[in-house]
């Protein structure tokens, strides 16, 4: 009985092109024979011959003539210029690997929500290693959280009251919950408030997600207190804008402020510190060189 080949028998691919099989190939045809591609290589001759033979077995088709002497057949050459591109890019990769594992070169994405605390931090990492290229992002909390998690940022640099998982954090500074008031405001005379002072005025808020906006509703929720909020912007500059314009009154954690002779900032009592500024990322991510420094230079600050 005749078996009838089934379709697609032939020139039936077996096995995996492999980056060895890959460089036997490129160095065969551009040394002309086995015997220069096995001295370039390292290798025996033998070993030549076997990797041309899987790659060719791989591919389902042959790439060379042997005899007279080394050819390549159309195929091949359509794939030798494929080849030597992989192999380019391979070497390029290998170079970059060297140059993250030693920070002579590299690449970190941060995203930040504050701005005070991250930015010297950021400066540290440059001043200490200027051959790593950082890029900046601003945004709240959860959005920075997201990021992280979607592998859009390397580090987030945020305010947090505790870390989920599946991150990791270093804590870089534990600012306390602030109201933001113009200087000709009666309470700008104080040295602090209380939700009790607070509950009559109108608020300027910061967006969901905001973890200022979160410890700020609970600090009210605590007493009893409704939050009265005019409007949400969603940048602490436009909140100081707004509270300097009279809109009404803000809130932001210490040394949030800046330079503004126009603002004061007051401390906001009754609100436990349970929230901190850290440099979050993944756990997977601290094998990144360039993440791994920042981690350590916010370690040491």
């Amino acid at each position: 009985m005749t078996t009838q080949p089934k379709p697609g028998d032939a020139g039936r691919r077996e096995g995996a092109i492999t980056l060895p099989t890959l460089r036997a190939f490129v160095a065969v045809s551009e040394a002309g024979s086995v015997s220069a591609a096995a001295e370039r290589l390292g290798l025996s001759q033998p070993t030549i011959s076997v990797q041309l033979a899987a790659l060719e077995q791989a591919c389902g088709m042959p790439l060379m003539h042997r005899k007279p002497r080394i050819a390549l057949t159309p195929a091949g050459e359509e794939l030798f210029v494929r080849a030597r591109l992989i192999l380019s890019r391979v070497s390029e990769f290998e170079g970059s690997v060297r140059d993250l594992r030693d920070l002579q070169r590299g690449r970190i994405s941060i995203g930040l929500s504050t701005p005070h605390f991250a930015l010297p931090l950021i400066a540290r990492l440059c001043a200490a290693y200027p051959a790593i290229e950082s890029s900046v992002a601003l945004g709240n909390t959860a959005t920075l959280l997201d990021e992280i998690q979607r592998c859009r940022i390397d580090v987030g640099i945020m305010t947090l009251e505790d870390t989920p998982p599946p991150f990791v954090s270093v804590l870089i500074a534990a600012p306390r919950l602030a109201i933001c008031v113009r200087q000709d405001d009666p309470l700008a005379s104080r040295m602090t408030v209380s939700v009790s002072d607070l509950v009559d005025r109108s608020f300027i808020l910061r967006e969901k997600g905001s973890m200022t906006l979160k410890v700020l509703r609970r600090a009210f929720a605590a007493e009893g207190q409704v939050l009265q909020g005019r409007f949400e912007l969603g940048a602490r500059e436009a909140i100081k804008e707004a509270v300097a314009a009279g809109l009404g009154i803000g809130a932001m954690f210490e040394a949030e402020l800046g330079d503004d002779p126009r603002l004061r900032l007051l401390p906001l009592d009754g609100v436990p510190s349970t929230t901190g500024v850290y440099a979050v990322a993944l756990r997977e991510s601290l094998d990144i060189p360039a993440v791994r420094a920042l981690f350590d230079l916010a370690a040491a600050g």
